[in-house]
């Protein structure tokens, strides 16, 4: 879709919208109530709190100044129900005609009374639930650091919810992966919601940046955090039943900011600032090489190097974020408008990104019992991502060495070529335009019956581009292949879109006095559609050209893929005095992957849960909120798209008669019996109010077993389709705990100090493998590079040859090497011709089994907040390919200069041909001071003077420094396409960042 067409589509909804607000009545005044909503001892504000008329359905929502009212209100006095995510509920019996309520609400530990989104029509309460649902107020988090992206608003947030970077290029993205591994091939990212409809989540998009064609572009990135009021993040199976066959991997529900009744509020937000790569002079390796006259130890540092000559290997770059938001409306018609515009660059010439987005939300209530929501978001961008890991400056920097002859220094000691020559020929970059648009129509019948319908459509529209003009005669001097002296172009134009159908509703009835009942049916239908169509040419034949057309030769690529679920639910609820809640389910799908001779699947839940701390003979007074929960259910994850369709590649015919002519050869033998991945899990826990509610504590345990796990299966020639088969005959078993504490440890009007501290530790191991297709007889392993999936380890586990002695000879070189031979003793590594002979064994999981964050917030005289917090994760091992290819291929490592100064069972794997090499395999644990702010509320004096009602300041940084005993640069940093390798080889780290900010509300 083009710039055009997201411009008239965003103006004419706009136009739509401004035209109700227009067209809206006037709400009478008359016997209302009024007021506004403020935190405890500090006072502050607190905008977006439900202000309800108690047994009417009628209400308001508190505004950004926290202000309130509620028109035509009967009686002489009333009662006030608020409520406010993250604060205790309060009841309130007012005055009818007082418009200066003024209601203190305090924030509570746990609370149950809380809304989230379960896939059901009603309103769940959280108290009603038995499973885990993390939830991150977006809002809070913004205000006090913002974050440049909802990734960042996640990590450290929620427990058991793991944060993979990757890489820290401008516009790079992460993976997720919630409660660990629970797949061997399918993907492993959870499904993505926005405002109830489905949206693309893919990572590892773009140009080839990155080694093994490796994009890094997360379409997480296309979301603004500005423009999200809340991210809930359902876990595991025994909470994502509802959603069904692709749910196996959690469920992120992002709900964006609406408009509330009062009047209108513009916000304005500037935020500068600067990102650099801290300490790089030490963190990029020095090389070491022999001088070829004179044998005198030379060492190289790019970094330095550059820095004194006045070229800079590294830049400061720029962060700039402009945001504007209008909100308002009446009881009748609610809106909200935003827009924002970012424009980053990076620590190198060729990375940087700008991107525009603008979403607009509106809600009207034409009568008390309908409610109509339609919300729009688009985005446009551009994202200049440079080469990493193999083939750029990168690469060139991490295995140069100091310059010797000329070669060498017209390079400046570079690998392959210095800096700019990169930097002036290559060109890779994504180009987005995105749409997400819904309409969400909710009608009530009294209070027995709620239903809604959801309708929606994601599309996105990518240009993928990696470009390489005609070398002019500086770059010819270092890329001397004719292909690439002669420019190439390789487009891929990639269009993906989601649509989503989705109706539910829910019957509520009174069993008994004491009793009630809930019963909810729901039907869903989604589609993804992904277009792809290829170009590359090869061969500019005059420099300034850049179109595939103006090549000597070009190549071509078309393909269509399609994927559609249809799904339906039940599900009945039985509350017992409003304390205990039993509950029942049963989803039923569809999936266009699955094979033909499998048709339907059936995934089952049963939950409860008990709020004892209510029950009439509770007595614990220090436990004020206590919920008691179980869960059990069951999800799936579909094969990929076609693996059970039986297929064939077309090929130049050469039958007599037939030359030249189109004909088909087997490809993929399919799988007509193919059915999804399934998963069950338990969970148990509680929920806890501690201490007078200043202390509150979740705590999950949860058991997850995969069945029927899709491998690849080698198939024999002899059946006529070449290569391997998707079976259904692996298992994994995962368990793990999480716990999250928050405690408010001191609250005074002029100070307060409040702590938070997530932990999460997660097992998992093989199980079932399936049998050898040759013997009959069960596989024990399956070894994929690497690594290797076997019984009784963790999911792709490293597994390799590991050196435990070995002796030096007169010349300095490691001989007689012994390996561990897995049973406690010791064998030879190698064979006479230097082949391995020894068993390869466990050396460590690529992901964390155990990871946390712990942060601190202190507000000081009500206008104050500084805030830290510092994430960390333990206990995995990741591939240090940087060692590996400085010592052992381009040997610029002391310890190839200076060998018998080290272990020689180490300069047995160095000197190996990369045989030998555990050394390379390495603790990846660290800690990380993630986010540090300090946020100051103007006073209300100086705001006046502006004509603001509102005005805030805050500093921050991030990634400013890293405790580990990683060997490499970065901990996380790998290649991003890889789902479970975790290699490291000259990619950018995580950036050390500092930004202002400016906020003010007129």
């Amino acid at each position: 879709m083009q710039q055009s067409a997201f411009s008239a589509q965003f103006a004419a909804s706009l136009g739509l919208g401004l035209s109700l607000l227009v067209a809206a009545p006037a709400v009478a005044q008359t016997n209302a109530v009024g007021g506004i909503v403020v935190t405890g001892p500090t006072e502050r504000p607190v905008a977006g709190a439900q202000v309800a008329i108690r047994g009417t359905g009628r209400g308001a929502v508190t505004d950004n100044d926290g202000r309130f009212r509620i028109a035509d209100v009967e009686g002489a006095t009333t009662t006030l129900d608020i409520r406010r995510i993250g604060y205790r509920a309060v009841v309130r019996s007012v005055r009818v005609g007082d418009l200066d309520i003024r209601v203190p609400i305090i924030e509570a530990a746990v609370e149950l009374n809380e809304v989230v989104v379960t896939g059901t029509a009603g309103a769940q309460e959280k108290r009603s639930i038995g499973t885990s649902v993390a939830k991150v107020n977006a809002v809070a988090v913004q205000e006090i650091a913002p974050a440049p992206s909802i990734t960042s608003l996640i990590n450290g947030r929620a427990p058991g919810v793991v944060v993979v970077p990757g890489t820290g290029v401008v516009g790079g993205g992460p993976r997720i992966r919630i409660r660990g591994a629970a797949s061997f091939s399918l993907s492993d990212q959870p499904l993505l919601y926005i405002d109830g409809v489905r949206v693309a989540n893919d990572v590892s998009t773009g140009p080839r940046s990155q080694f093994f064609g490796s994009g890094v572009v997360s379409r997480l990135g296309d979301i603004d955090p500005d423009d999200i009021e809340s991210i809930e993040i359902i876990k595991g199976p025994a909470a994502a039943t509802l959603y069904g066959t692709e749910a196996n991997n959690g469920v992120i529900q992002v709900i964006t900011k609406r408009g509330r009744a009062g009047r209108t509020h513009f916000t304005a937000t500037v935020r500068q600032g600067a990102q650099w790569f801290m300490n790089a002079e030490n963190r990029i390796p020095e090389t070491l090489s022999r001088d070829p006259v004179s044998g005198a130890t030379l060492s190289w540092n790019p970094v330095k190097q550059e820095e004194a000559r006045g070229t800079p290997l590294f830049k400061t770059g720029q962060i700039q974020n402009y945001n504007v938001a209008l909100g308002g409306g009446s009881d009748l018609v609610r809106y909200y408008l935003s827009s924002s515009y970012d424009r980053d660059t990076g620590i190198e010439p060729s990375n940087h990104l700008w991107r525009y987005s603008g979403s607009a939300n509106l809600q009207v209530s034409p009568y008390k019992n309908i409610d109509v929501s339609a919300s729009l978001g688009i985005t446009q961008q551009k994202i200049n991502v440079p080469l990493e890991a193999g083939g750029g400056m990168w690469f060139s920097a991490f295995f140069g060495q100091a310059p010797t002859d000329s070669a060498t220094r017209l390079r400046r000691g570079f690998f392959s070529a210095p800096p700019e020559a990169f930097w002036n020929a290559f060109n890779q970059y994504q180009s987005v335009n995105r749409f997400t648009g819904s309409v969400q129509l909710s009608h009530r019948l009294g209070q027995w019956f709620t239903h809604r319908l959801t309708v929606g459509n994601d599309i996105t529209g990518e240009d993928n581009i990696d470009e390489l003009e005609r070398l002019g005669p500086y770059e010819r001097n270092f890329f001397t292949n004719p292909v690439t002296q002669g420019g190439t172009k390789f487009t891929r134009r990639r269009e993906l879109s989601y649509a989503t159908l989705d109706y539910s509703g829910t019957v509520s009835l009174p069993v008994t006095s004491t009793i009630h009942s809930n019963t909810s049916l729901g039907a869903q239908y989604y589609r993804r559609r992904e277009y792809a169509l290829a170009a590359r040419g090869e061969g500019f034949p005059a420099a300034g050209l850049t179109v595939v057309d103006a090549t000597a030769t070009t190549f071509g690529g078309e393909a269509l893929l399609e994927n559609s679920t249809v799904g339906f639910f039940g599900q009945q609820q039985f509350d017992l005095s409003n304390r205990i809640f039993l509950t029942g389910a049963l989803r039923v799908d569809n999936n266009s992957a699955f094979g033909d001779d499998f048709k339907w699947v059936t995934y089952p839940k049963v939950s409860a849960t008990w709020v004892i701390n209510e029950e009439p003979w509770w007595s614990l007074g220090w436990v004020n909120t206590l919920k008691l929960r179980a869960a059990y259910g069951q999800t799936g994850q579909q094969p990929q798209v076609n693996s059970a369709l039986r297929t064939f590649a077309a090929i130049t015919g050469g039958l007599p008669g037939g030359a030249g002519q189109a004909a088909v050869t087997p490809s993929s033998p399919g799988n007509a019996n193919l059915a999804p991945e399934r998963a069950g899990e338990i969970e148990v826990g509680f929920d806890a109010g501690l201490l007078g509610d200043r202390v509150g504590a979740e705590v999950s345990y949860y058991n997850r077993k995969t069945r029927d796990a899709i491998l690849s299966r080698d198939l024999a020639p002899s059946g006529g389709f070449p290569g391997q088969q998707f079976v259904n005959i692996g298992g994994i078993t995962s368990s793990g705990i999480e716990l999250g504490l928050r405690a408010t440890l001191i609250s005074r009007p002029q100070f307060g100090w409040d702590a938070a501290f997530n932990f999460s530790h997660n097992t998992n191991e093989v199980t079932d493998l399936g049998n050898d297709p040759i013997t009959g007889k069960p596989l024990e392993f399956i070894q994929i590079g690497a690594q290797r999936n076997q019984i009784g380890s963790p999911v792709r586990s490293y597994y390799d040859l590991r050196v435990v002695s070995a002796t030096f000879d007169a010349n300095g070189n490691a001989i007689n090497a012994m390996c561990d031979d897995a049973k406690g003793g010791t064998t030879a590594c190698l064979d006479a011709r230097g082949q391995a002979i020894a068993p390869r064994v466990f050396l460590g999981r690529p992901d964390a089994p155990t990871e946390g964050s712990v942060s601190n917030t202190f507000t000081l005289w009500r206008r104050l907040r500084l805030y830290g917090l510092v994430d960390f994760k333990r206990g995995h091992t990741q591939l240090d390919n940087n060692l590996r290819a400085r010592c052992q291929v381009f040997r610029l490592c002391d310890f190839n200069l200076n060998p018998t100064k080290y272990d020689p069972g180490l300069i047995a794997q160095v000197q190996s041909t990369g045989v030998l090499r555990n050394f390379v395999y390495n603790d990846a644990s660290f800690a990380k001071l993630r986010e540090v702010s300090a946020s100051f509320a103007l006073p209300e004096s100086y705001v006046r003077r502006i004509g603001a009602s509102g005005a805030s300041f805050t500093l921050s940084a991030r990634n400013l420094h890293t405790w580990t005993k990683w060997t490499g640069v970065d901990p996380e940093s790998y290649f991003v396409t890889e789902q479970f390798l975790r290699t490291e080889q000259a990619q950018t780290p995580q950036l050390a960042q500092f930004i202002t900010s400016l906020t003010l509300t007129f």
